[in-house]
């Protein structure tokens, strides 16, 4: 009687089983079809958070200011700043 009760109860656990194709984890995505994708990538394929890199401007080396960048945006004779402001992407 168990073991008749066993085998049914295995068949249940193997019909009813979910596939999830490679790169989704059972645990971060229960719902299967139904998946967030930000929720999707921000995990591994294997289940673990992937740390974030947080913007932080105050930790950033600050490149000093070059006495130079105001040359860079002159035109050349003959092109008026008017007629063409992304200079050398006039069409």
């Amino acid at each position: 009687m168990y073991a008749k009760l066993f085998i049914v109860c295995a068949l249940a656990v193997v019909a009813l089983a979910r596939e999830y194709p490679a790169g989704v984890h059972p645990a971060i995505c229960p719902n299967y079809p139904y998946c967030d994708v930000t929720t999707l990538a921000r995990f591994t394929p294997d289940g673990q958070p992937i740390p974030e890199w947080v913007y932080n401007p105050s930790i950033l080396p600050v490149a000093p200011a070059d006495p130079n960048a105001a040359a860079a945006r002159e035109y050349p004779a003959g092109v008026n700043p008017a007629s063409c402001p992304n200079y050398p992407y006039c069409w």
